[in-house]
Formats: C-alpha cells, sequence, structure tokens
C-alpha cells in the first residue's frame, strides 16, 4: 500500500477498521509499508486502563521478543510524541511510544541499521495514535453502558471464534496447554422483587455492583458479559470442571456474602459447560440455561454443571 505526503490513504486503512483483528492487520501492514523494514515489533495494552503489560501483535516478529518487564520499564520512561533511539551492537533501536489521551498504551520498536528519518518518526506517532484511537472506539463499542463489561452483541462472535478454535484477542503467555474454556451464565436471584420494592434506580445499582463483583472474580484476560437485564455471561479457562465450579462458587459465595446499598443481600444462581467445537452458539447457550435453571428450581444460590442434569445426554445428541 503506497500512501501521499500526508499518508492520506494510510489513514483511511486504519479508521475504516470495524474489527479489532483487522485494524492490527491494517497497522502492521501501515508500519511495514511506512519503514519499508519488517524489523519492528508493536507491543499494545487492548485494556487501557487496566495496567496489564502489553503484548506483541505482530507475531512472530523479526524482533526478539521483550519481557514484559522490560516493555513496562520503555513504557515509564515515554515522552509524549517523541521517539527515543539508542544504539547496541552496530544496529540502531527507535522506541515509538502509543498513546491515547495521557496514557501510554503501547510501544513501536524498530531495529535500523542507522537512526530513521526524523519525518519517518514523526509519521510513525502520527499513524499510531490513529491507531490509539480507532482501537479505544472499537472498544467502547463493544461493552454495555451501566456495567462496562462486555455487551450481548459481541458475545455470540466471541463465543463461535472460541469453538472453531481461533481464539480472540491475544493468545495467553505461559499457560498450561491442558487449560478448556467455559461458559456460565449467571442470574441475579428474585431481581424483580429489588425493582418491585426499591425502584429501577437502585436496581440499576445493584446490576452495576454485581458486574464489578464479577469483573473482581475474574481475570483480566477472562471474559464478562452483560448478558442481558439481570443476567450475566462469563467466558473463562480452567484446568478442569471442579477447577471452574469452584472459582464460580466463589463468585457465589462473594455475591452472597456482599452487602449492597439499600436491599443489603442478594444471591445469584449460576449454570455452567465446559465449550466444545462441533457447538453452535444456540446449543451452548440454551445448555447453559437449562444448567441455570436447575439452580434456580432446587433453591437458588447454587452452581450447577450442565453435566450434572439428566437431561445433559439427551440433550447433546440432539443438537
Amino acid at each position: 500500500m503506497q500512501a501521499n505526503k500526508c499518508g492520506h490513504e494510510w489513514i483511511i486503512s486504519l479508521t475504516q477498521q470495524e474489527e479489532e483483528g483487522d485494524l492490527d492487520v491494517a497497522l502492521i501492514q501501515v508500519i511495514s509499508d511506512l519503514l519499508e523494514v519488517d524489523n519492528f515489533a508493536i507491543y499494545i495494552n487492548k485494556y487501557f486502563c487496566v495496567p496489564v503489560p502489553p503484548k506483541l501483535i505482530n507475531t512472530p516478529s523479526d524482533i526478539e521478543h521483550v519481557k514484559p518487564a522490560k516493555i513496562q520499564q520503555l513504557l515509564s520512561k515515554a515522552t509524549p510524541n517523541k521517539v527515543r533511539v539508542s544504539h547496541a551492537g552496530g544496529r540502531t533501536i527507535s522506541y515509538v511510544p502509543v498513546y491515547h489521551l495521557e496514557d501510554v498504551i503501547g510501544v513501536l520498536i524498530i531495529e535500523t541499521p542507522q537512526k530513521l528519518p526524523e519525518r519517518i518518526g514523526v509519521m510513525a506517532l502520527h499513524i499510531l495514535n490513529i491507531y490509539a484511537n480507532q482501537l479505544w472506539l472499537l472498544h467502547k463499542s463493544r461493552l454495555d453502558p451501566l456495567t462496562e463489561l462486555l455487551n450481548r452483541q459481541t458475545f455470540d462472535k466471541k463465543v463461535m471464534e472460541i469453538v472453531s478454535g481461533n481464539g480472540f484477542l491475544l493468545p495467553r503467555q505461559n499457560v498450561n496447554k491442558d487449560r478448556s474454556w467455559y461458559l456460565a451464565i449467571a442470574d441475579i436471584d428474585l431481581f424483580k422483587n429489588v425493582n418491585d420494592n426499591f425502584g429501577h434506580v437502585v436496581g440499576d445499582g445493584v446490576i452495576a455492583q454485581v458486574a464489578k463483583l464479577l469483573k473482581y472474580n475474574f481475570r483480566v484476560e477472562d471474559y464478562v458479559f452483560r448478558y442481558g437485564g439481570e443476567e450475566f455471561a462469563i467466558l473463562f479457562q480452567s484446568r478442569s470442571q471442579a477447577a471452574a465450579y469452584t472459582a464460580l462458587n466463589r463468585l457465589r459465595v462473594n455475591v452472597a456474602d456482599h452487602s449492597f446499598a439499600q436491599i443489603e443481600r442478594l444471591t445469584i444462581s449460576i449454570g455452567f459447560l465446559a465449550l466444545q467445537s462441533i457447538d453452535t452458539v444456540s446449543s451452548i447457550v440454551n445448555q447453559a440455561d437449562l444448567a441455570l435453571y436447575h439452580s434456580k428450581k432446587t433453591g437458588r444460590n447454587k452452581v450447577t454443571a450442565c453435566s450434572e442434569l439428566a437431561l445433559y445426554d439427551e440433550v447433546a445428541t440432539t443438537q
């Protein structure tokens, strides 16, 4: 892809992307065209305000992988709109910061025989700012405004990306390959009573508080959705069904022990299952709903695995 002197075509190629993966591909191509070399690595923290190490998005890279601690050190030394340069082993290494508003969310590392021309560094800064803004817009478009969890519209796509084997966002580092993906659906028990007795404003506050508990009880790499109303969905990895149950039961206990404003106490019921590559989204949700319904029917404030249900085998074979 060629560009005019102001990089107009490159900017268009970034701002027209509607999917995160496509945006990454476009950025990698633009940087490659701009530099006319492949000796670069782009590290991005896609969680923005969440303090996690940026991860490499152009894999594989011709540059040796940089450890998270080193990347964090580079970000801490970054100056807005300024390219840092160092020299080692007869090579010049340029560090171009990626900013969104006042936050450094990543860095572009470039290895060249000689120092980059100033205009190339300035253009790289501009392109990375455009990328960061587009990434933020895509990030916000996936969030539920009340809870800031992932929204319902994002759910189907994320499930399909997992069961198809593609995963989504960036792969975990140092994760045991024996882990499997699980889906849990959680529902606030007797939530209608909250709205009826205290009003919808209090009800919205309860939903927001439960959402915070869900986020605190799972890792930043896990995916928590507001599925609809007072219902939530969680996509997470675990080594076994027993370990998945333990994580979900810990969440259940934390919600039951939490003191909510005005209503003081409430509980949630949960149903869950392991994701299988042959499942459709509707089949997966239906099975999780069956387990959730069992938790509700047998007293609420419970966690039920779909595999525990007598109907599970029948449901699985009829899909």
